[in-house]
């Protein structure tokens, strides 16, 4: 590193600144068939186990995985009299996984024994044996993989041995294990099951019979897991313990139902809302500001509501999604009046509890359910009283819920009468939710008592007896009252168009459109030529998936001609989606390029060239609108390495032109780049396809004349925006649009409306079909880098959120402080953080604002989520700091590195004139962090930071910089100025008196 030199003029360094300063073979009588004369332990008197019917589909199912197949499987168990049933007593399959191994029953009452590995089955019954006899027996299954031998055990004797097979030493099992069920949750066990052992050594004949009946301490030589199974978990927390190990199992369908006293008397005295009529709903005004970990309510259902209802939603936003992972959560009673909560947040998995109590009583009761995230366990309360623990076999969500909650009913539509499909058959009362885990003491002492407003963790309570005015307060601090909810007018706005000089178009994902609705399709282009001089639309850029079916001749057809009525009056762009495909893996688009021809498109004046002469796959456009010079990069889904080169070199050879880029995939519904961590990302479907995130690390920020990408594939019916800044500083906007999970014939586009000599785009997503505007949320201003310094911020008015660059030391721990400009009027604000994990280690996260109701989460690695509101605005356009994030440097690295703080859907709320929160636009600037491979400071490299450093730094000031000290000089550089001047001798020497002054832990 060559760094600039500056002489000394003063160099003031005083005193006091310085003082600051192995396998086992079976013995013969294994061998040997029948049963056994050896002297076992006595048998006990009684054995109480746990029973398992297959009419409640009840299992255990492990908390783990194992790592390897054991060697000796033990169970004790009294089965059901010859069911002629087929029975999991232990297994992991899952169809189409690579491995499994599992114990079973047969259809024949045998017990037989099946592994797979890799396309290699073993699969051993045994014949004529009496196993399913109604009395207890012991079993055990020997997998001894150094003599290629399986064997079966009963009560000490050996029933049936298997040789020469092949058995490996390890085996990385895919899929989690049950006791009585395996992952598809069938062919349960018709047993009382007392005890399940699992040895990773092979165990002789000897030891199985002489410690069948003998109780498991957990320490036992070569045992690896000890479940016992009681009636325990049937009244208790549904957890069977592992005395040997950590793989707790988690006992499903156990639990007794818990019955409500009668006569029943409630204690509540309050009024609430009667929901039955479905006429009213009501929607919280804005979204919570973290996610839900306690939920109450008082409930009133009737008595002889039929037990088959479900009786509907307290408290939820729950709506049908083809995304698994958007947040949406929902409590509520379900049938047989259990109340239950379901979250959804994961493409993998979801969280469904349901508690064991039938509310549906004809009077007021009073619900609560925790779910708490450090033990994974969720707990209800009937009337202030725990009625039930569980642990959950799946994580608990910890992300917030995507939209406002509504109390009364979800968002999964209307019936035919108009009445919400989940709207609650009863009444509510007293609706709380919280942010924190409530303890029993806390529900028990607050369930029938009025609360202050202002408890710690309280995001909302809506009382539900003094609305007015169609407002039901939330009595919190959070003031985040319930407003009555009306589906079309909260939706659906009249057009009101932003006005400037000249609008391009964006055309979302068509694909349902032209295959459902192709002459609606036709009329939806018609408007578009139609309004083209009215609405001064100069140009149309659509984002693939033009069709659904890339075989289907009639929707070719709908799409070429529906979109050639634009023709000598409108121009457009296109590219193709993974639906535009004969074959993705081959990428093969003979019939994108058959209904769109290369001959036909090329002839345009604005046509600058292709990838690959001939098709339409990429190509780039050159348009002159309005004095502004723009250039149009279409790049197909998942673009390989060869076309983001190509792209780079285009985009270096127009550095005058401003370049809006369109693709297929890009984006993903959270506001993040797509990557392979999303569902339906190209780089998992198309060979060497590029992910958003490897496009805008290839290609989109290494131009500063880019300021645009546009994309679709991901489903939402929200404009998804966000921005980065790139290389060379320059702001890039990027945004999602994809409409096709809306109604399929609406005929959504977005209409981006600019001003001349403005970098001010105004925003509009409209339906031609119903001529109307699709929610506030999507009407919004963004800033677009066209005009002036490509450098500077092109809206000096518009809040910026911040982290700065930084050079630090391996393996030090350093604070990223998070700053706000311009944000006088800022009251809350949300969004994530991303950060590279493989080298920054998180320490903390807290908030310097927002300290009255804030909250964060740190689960997902690489990742903090945040949210806060406050009751009084930042008051200051100064730069402010808003939260400190602590971050530890990756200590073993070798050269320097560099790793990216960034920020991803962030919402920032103000308070407008009338005192009312409203969105306002927000951006971004990510931080660079550089970790360097030495220690700063530490000039003369003897791992310690000292007065003789301080003077190795003075050397350098006034030396000649040449190769020999340009390791001195990199580490001399303390501020990360660039400069090693006497700046960096009083960072050293602060650095040196804070460790003196640092606490030593004892």
């Amino acid at each position: 590193m060559k760094m600039k030199m500056k002489m000394a003029r003063l160099l003031t360094l005083t005193l006091a600144i310085l003082m600051l300063m192995s396998s086992s073979v079976f013995a013969s009588t294994q061998a040997e068939e029948g049963p056994s004369t050896s002297p076992q332990a006595a048998e006990p008197s009684h054995i109480e186990g746990l029973i398992f019917d297959p009419a409640k589909s009840n299992s255990v199912q492990l908390q783990k995985k194992l790592d390897n197949i054991p060697a000796t499987f033990e169970m004790r168990a009294k089965f059901a009299v010859n069911p002629n049933h087929r029975q999991i007593l232990f297994g992991n399959f899952r169809s189409g996984a690579s491995t499994s191994f599992g114990i079973e029953l047969t259809v024949n009452n045998q017990l037989r024994y099946f592994e797979l590995i890799n396309g290699n089955v073993i699969d051993k019954s045994t014949v004529g044996k009496s196993v399913t006899t109604g009395e207890w027996t012991h079993l055990a299954v020997i997998r001894d993989a150094a003599n290629k031998r399986i064997t079966f055990i009963q009560d000490g004797a050996v029933i049936d041995t298997f040789e020469n097979l092949d058995l490996p030493e390890q085996v990385q099992l895919v899929n989690l294990h049950g006791i009585g069920a395996d992952t598809r949750d069938q062919h349960h066990i018709r047993a009382e099951v007392s005890e399940v052992r699992l040895w990773n050594d092979v165990r002789t004949l000897d030891e199985i019979k002489d410690n069948a009946s003998v109780g498991i301490k957990g320490d036992e030589e070569g045992l690896k897991h000890a479940w016992t199974l009681d009636s325990s978990v049937e009244n208790g927390l549904n957890v069977v313990h592992d005395k040997a190990g950590k793989n707790n199992g988690t006992a499903i369908g156990f639990q007794k139902e818990v019955e409500i006293e009668t006569p029943y008397v409630s204690e509540f005295t309050g009024s609430g809302i009667d929901f039955s009529d479905g006429q009213l709903e009501i929607a919280a005004k804005e979204r919570l500001s973290a996610a839900p970990r306690t939920v109450e309510a008082w409930v009133n259902v009737p008595a002889n509501t039929p037990s088959e209802k479900r009786v509907g939603v307290i408290l939820g936003n729950y709506f049908d999604h083809y995304y698994r992972d958007i947040a949406r959560f929902n409590f509520e009673v379900t049938t047989n009046g259990k109340p239950r909560i379901y979250w959804k947040s994961h493409a993998d998995y979801e969280l469904s509890y349901t508690a064991n109590v039938n509310v549906n009583v004809g009077d007021w009761v009073h619900v609560a359910m925790a779910l708490d995230d450090t033990d994974n366990t969720a707990t209800t309360y009937i009337n202030g009283k725990k009625i039930n623990e569980a642990y959950m076999t799946s994580p608990i969500p910890t992300s917030i819920p995507v939209s406002e909650l509504k109390i009364g009913s979800d968002y999964r539509g209307y019936a035919e009468d108009g009445k919400p499909l989940m709207t609650f058959n009863g009444q509510i009362a007293d609706v709380r939710v919280w942010s924190t885990v409530r303890t029993d003491e806390e529900i028990k002492a607050n369930y029938n008592v009025s609360l202050q407003g202002n408890e710690t963790g309280l995001m909302g309570n809506w009382k539900l007896n003094n609305g007015s005015h169609d407002v039901y307060p939330d009595t919190s601090v959070n003031q985040n009252d319930g407003l009555v909810y009306d589906d079309e007018t909260e939706n659906w706005l009249e057009p009101e168009f932003a006005q400037g000089d000249y609008t391009i178009a964006v055309l979302p994902d068509t694909q349902y459109f032209v295959e459902h609705h192709p002459a609606a399709f036709k009329n939806y282009m018609t408007w578009m030529k139609d309004h083209a001089d009215d609405m001064n639309i100069k140009l149309a850029i659509g984002v693939g998936d033009i069709v659904n079916n890339p075989g289907s001749t009639a929707e070719w057809n709908t799409a070429s001609e529906g979109m050639s009525i634009l023709d000598g009056t409108l121009p457009y762009v296109f590219v193709p989606g993974n639906h535009d495909y004969n074959n993705q893996t081959g990428r093969i688009t003979t019939n994108f390029n058959k209904y769109f021809p290369y001959s036909k498109y090329s002839q345009a004046s604005t046509f600058g060239g292709a990838y690959v002469e001939g098709k339409m796959d990429n190509t780039y456009h050159y348009f002159d609108i309005n004095g502004m010079k723009y250039m149009i990069i279409a790049l197909e889904y998942g673009p390989d390495d060869s076309v983001l080169a190509w792209a780079n070199e285009l985009a270096a050879e127009n550095p005058d032109k401003r370049i809006i880029v369109t693709t297929h995939a890009y984006m993903y519904h959270t506001g993040e780049q797509i990557s392979l961590e999303h569902m339906d990302d190209p780089g998992s479907y198309m060979p060497g396809g590029n992910n958003g995130d490897d496009m805008w690390n290839e290609f989109v920020s290494k131009h500063e004349n880019i300021v645009l990408v546009l994309s679709g594939h991901i489903g939402y019916p929200d404009l998804i925006v966000r921005e980065d800044i790139g290389v060379n500083g320059n702001a890039v906007k990027q945004v999602l649009t994809d409409a096709q999970f809306m109604a399929y014939d609406l005929g959504m586009v977005m209409l981006m409306t600019f001003k001349e000599g403005s970098d001010d785009v105004e925003v509009n997503w409209y339906s031609v079909t119903k001529d109307k505007l699709f929610r506030a949320k999507n009407q919004f201003s963004m800033e677009l880098n066209l005009t002036g310094d490509e450098n500077s911020n092109p809206n000096p008015d518009q809040m910026l959120l911040a982290a700065a660059d930084q050079t630090v030391s391996k393996g030090s721990t350093f604070t990223v402080p998070v700053t706000v400009d311009r944000a006088s009027k800022l009251v809350g604000i949300e969004g994530l953080i991303n950060f590279n994990k493989d080298l920054l280690a998180l320490e903390k996260f807290e908030f310097a604002a927002f300290k009255e109701t804030s909250a964060h989460n740190t689960a997902v690695p690489g990742k903090v989520s945040f949210a806060g509101v406050s009751n009084t605005a930042v008051g200051t356009d100064e730069n402010t700091v808003i939260a400190n994030i602590v971050f530890r440097a990756k200590a073993d690295i070798v050269n320097n590195e560099k790793a990216t703080i960034s920020f991803a859907n962030v919402q920032a709320v103000t308070e407008n004139a009338a005192g009312d929160p409203e969105h306002t636009p927000i951006g971004t600037k990510d931080a660079s962090i550089t970790i360097t491979s030495f220690t700063l400071g530490d000039v003369n490299g003897d791992h310690k930071l000292d007065i003789l450093d301080a003077t190795e730094i003075l050397k350098l000031i006034v030396a000649a910089p040449n190769e020999e000290n340009e390791a001195k000089l990199a580490a001399a550089d303390v501020n990360g100025d660039n400069v090693v001047d006497t700046a960096d001798v009083l960072s050293l020497l602060q650095m040196i008196a804070d460790r003196i002054a640092a606490p030593v832990n004892p």
